[in-house]
């Protein structure tokens, strides 16, 4: 509840800091502007000097190595974090290009934006070895958090995932999607 204050604050105060920019960007790859800019509340509430203890900076909380990936070089600039972001999320959403349903392959990339490409094809040829769609996020949201449990990491290319996190992660940024649909 505290959050969804903190949310609608963020829409009024911060939002139009940044909205041509998302506009723009997420017009260009193809996304919603409103999904983009859930996605970068969820990331930094709109503090383009965001940091975490994991060493993701600015407001898409891009890594260094993602950002050298799609040619940014500052992290902290909110044009170049958008860009390096909304581009990198366009990739990854490419990369799931097997999935019908296109909410389910938005939230595999979603996903995969939080806790790493490989994470999820992990967890996708778990759903697979338990007879499960692994192109549904249905699944996914039961198998990601599997990742956590060594008897099933351990059978993985890229071990250990925070499982849970992309989970939350994808709802978090679907609720405030939702919100943003109805104000804006």
């Amino acid at each position: 509840y505290v959050d969804v204050i903190s949310f609608h604050k963020a829409i009024e105060e911060r939002l139009p800091l940044y909205e041509d920019l998302i506009r723009r960007e997420a017009e260009r790859h193809g996304f919603d502007w409103r999904l983009i800019a859930a996605t970068i509340y969820q990331e930094s509430h709109f503090n383009p000097r965001a940091r975490s203890h994991t060493g993701v900076r600015g407001l898409m909380q891009l890594t260094q190595t993602t950002a050298r990936e799609v040619g940014i070089e500052n992290r902290m600039d909110p044009e170049d974090s958008i860009r390096g972001g909304v581009y990198y999320l366009a990739k990854l959403y490419d990369r799931f290009d097997k999935v019908d349903n296109e909410r389910d392959r938005l939230r595999l990339a979603m996903a995969s934006y939080n806790v790493g490409y490989g994470h999820v094809r992990d967890a996708q040829k778990l759903a697979r070895q338990m007879d499960r769609n692994p192109n549904e996020w249905s699944t996914m949201k039961e198998v990601l958090p599997l990742l956590r449990k060594p008897e099933y990491y351990r059978k993985t290319r890229y071990g250990y995932a925070r499982g849970t996190e992309p989970v939350k992660y994808v709802e978090n940024i679907q609720a405030y999607y939702d919100i943003l649909r109805q104000k804006v």
